[in-house]
């Protein structure tokens, strides 16, 4: 169009072409920009989120391992079918804690990784008597 223009007026029929292209451009170029500009802010606002609900979800995890060790020394002492039964909805909930930390990790996954890294000094920490 600027090279055309350059020897010769444009046509009324050019010169809405151009305007029509244009504008199929702009909004093409401000939907790929707010799109991107949408996502990271999504990111911005539940990345704080991941970490303490990692830590929330390791904690269940933990206690429910605690549970499960408390109940095989039961299970020592009584033959409880009970027991069990208990022992096995407790198992039944560990893989959704894993399913849980994975689509935390889909999020923000360096910050998963980094509360993952840190959180077997902590519970040892924890686990020996003392507290943050």
């Amino acid at each position: 169009m600027i090279v055309v223009s350059a020897f010769r007026p444009l046509s009324t029929l050019e010169l809405v072409l151009w305007q029509v292209v244009s504008l199929a451009l702009g909004l093409y170029g401000s939907y790929r920009f707010g799109q991107n500009a949408a996502r990271d802010a999504a990111r911005d606002i539940i990345r704080p989120h991941a970490r303490s609900a990692i830590r929330r979800v390791l904690s269940w995890q933990y206690s429910l391992q605690r549970l499960s060790r408390r109940i095989q020394d039961f299970q020592a002492d009584s033959q409880d079918q009970r027991l069990d039964v208990i022992q096995a909805i407790i198992h039944e909930q560990i893989p959704t804690g894993r399913s849980v930390i994975e689509d935390w990790r889909d999020v923000a996954p360096g910050d998963v990784d980094e509360v993952l890294e840190q959180w077997p000094k902590r519970w040892e920490f924890e686990e020996n008597g003392n507290s943050d």
